[in-house]
């Protein structure tokens, strides 16, 4: 029996028939009466594996009681959030303006404070403004500007309004403000049509506009002059040498120009709220100064006498824009080596070099007046005997143009 079970035993199962049984412990004859000890065939029963006591296992449950499954609970619901409720309020807002009559050319101030507009939902700096100016002209304010100005070049009625949007689109036309312009009626003209360059020319006030307390005169060569209305006549030499330079904010001369051709003379009007708008006086013709000035000292009958040069005596001439100045000097130096230069007081002054020359005696010289023509000037006392003498003559025209001569003579005798 051992042999058969042996060899009937297969990775730990036994097989019968072609039943696969669970392995026993060991196995035993059936004690049935059924047949003698050891001589029937053996009907091998399953045991338990833990020992021949074992009891066959309790049947099944006939109804299994089922395993409990875990139930997803129903989603919670979230909150719904509510459509955002439009915003259709439209910005508020007011401004000022500091005048609403003026002329052309006049400038007027809008003013819109940062309290002076608002809107419920959103902060200023996110506001849109936009001035009309009621000319077709208009001007975006950013969030920090505050002020703008505005100056118009034709006369007319025009309406100052400022549209405030948000964000949201929503457009507000704060009431508008209405600007009376107009033109000043006031005349002006000219002595002259035409002139030589650097010649006078006279302005001559005719009619002062109502309101009117000033007036500036743009003489078209870089130069405006301003004057109060009570002043009739204004006269200036017209020379056209100099240029505007913007960036060093002054005039600036420009070297050996004389500029000449038809040049437009205007007027501007002014009172409290500034200047206005310039306006054409006339046109002028400059004509070309082509010639220099003449100037000459008189050699006296008796040169080498002092006596003979008591007053100096000369001519001077220009046949463009006629003498600006005639500068005058002498020099006298004595047997001693003492010099001494006129002075524009008509005093002697000892000099000791060319640096006192330019300080004391050149810086204009003595101004002598000319009389159709012809100059003198009378010295003081101190040229005499055994002295060395020196007069010099210098000219300028309006052209600005140059002359200048001397005498010198050896004095002898007094």
């Amino acid at each position: 029996m051992k042999t058969r079970l042996a060899a009937a035993f297969v990775g730990g199962a036994l097989l019968a028939g072609s039943a696969l049984l669970g392995t026993p412990a060991y196995a035993r004859p059936d004690s049935s009466t059924n047949g003698p000890t050891g001589k029937n065939p053996q009907t091998v029963t399953e045991e338990s594996a833990t020992g021949l006591d074992a009891t066959e296992p309790a049947p099944p449950d006939p109804t299994p009681t089922p395993t409990p499954t875990e139930t997803t609970p129903d989603p919670t619901p979230s909150p719904t959030t509510p459509d955002p409720v439009p915003d259709t309020t439209k910005p508020t807002g007011t401004f000022a303006l500091d005048h609403t009559s003026v002329w052309t050319g006049q400038q007027i101030k809008f003013t819109q404070e940062s309290w002076d507009y608002s809107d419920p939902g959103d902060t200023n700096d996110t506001l849109k403004r936009v001035v009309s100016w009621g000319d077709g002209t208009s001007t975006v304010l950013s969030p920090t500007t505050y002020v703008a100005r505005k100056s118009y070049t034709r006369a007319g009625s025009f309406k100052v309004t400022v549209t405030i949007t948000d964000p949201a689109g929503n457009t507000s036309a704060i009431p508008a403000r209405t600007v009376a312009v107009t033109v000043p009626a006031g005349k002006a003209s000219l002595s002259r049509k035409s002139v030589y360059q650097g010649a006078a020319i006279t302005v001559k006030i005719g009619k002062v506009p109502a309101g009117a307390t000033k007036y500036a005169l743009d003489w078209s060569d870089g130069w405006d002059s301003s004057h109060y209305t009570k002043t009739k006549s204004v006269t200036s030499r017209i020379l056209y040498r100099w240029k505007w330079d913007p960036a060093a904010q002054r005039h600036v001369k420009v070297s050996n120009a004389r500029i000449s051709g038809t040049r437009t003379l205007r007027i501007s009007w002014g009172n409290d709220k500034g200047y206005g708008a310039w306006q054409t006086i006339g046109s002028l013709n400059v004509l070309k100064d082509k010639w220099k000035p003449t100037v000459t000292i008189k050699k006296p009958s008796s040169p080498s006498r002092a006596s003979a040069w008591k007053t100096i005596t000369g001519t001077v001439a220009d046949k463009g824009s006629g003498v600006r100045h005639l500068g005058v000097t002498a020099f006298r130096v004595t047997k001693t080596g003492k010099a001494y230069c006129l002075t524009p007081a008509r005093k002697w002054k000892r000099y000791y070099s060319d640096a006192d020359v330019d300080k004391y005696c050149y810086a204009t010289g003595v101004k002598v007046k000319i009389k159709n023509g012809k100059w003198a000037l009378k010295l003081p006392a101190g040229l005499g005997k055994n002295q060395f003498f020196v007069a010099e003559a210098w000219v300028y025209d309006y052209a600005d143009y140059f002359r200048s001569t001397y005498r010198t003579s050896r004095i002898t005798r007094s």
